[in-house]
């Protein structure tokens, strides 16, 4: 325009479209720490909410990877597990019996056993 002055968007922020846009309330101790995060990485709110939200989503897809990796994984290990348990109970005497009577507890193990191998990770 010959003035010098050119229609621009009435959108100030950030170039951020109101398409885009997220009006998003927190609970008042999610805030602090939002507040605090901000503070601690001299980041606007707006940035620090757009760090840890790709943060999370990357930690979220990185964890569903894994599980999806793991998951045959697990099942042949369930598999030899349970075959080496079921040919050692049919060369016993009563081995069925047994078996049985020790299924609860061989699952309690593998819980501690899960909840030992996640807390040295």
């Amino acid at each position: 325009m010959k003035d010098g002055f050119r229609p621009g968007s009435l959108n100030s922020k950030e170039d951020v479209s109101p398409s885009r846009r997220f009006h998003l309330l927190l609970p008042s101790e999610l805030e602090a720490r939002l507040h605090e995060f901000a503070d601690r990485h001299c980041l606007s709110l707006a940035a620090a909410l757009r760090e840890l939200v790709g943060q999370g989503l990357a930690g979220h897809e990185g964890q569903t990877e894994a599980r999806r990796a793991e998951s045959p994984l697990l099942l042949a290990t369930l598999l030899a597990a349970e075959h080496a348990v079921l040919m050692v109970a049919s060369v016993l005497p009563e081995g069925d019996r047994r078996r049985a009577e020790l299924a609860a507890k061989a699952a309690a193990a593998a819980q501690e056993r899960i909840q030992v191998l996640e807390a040295d990770q």
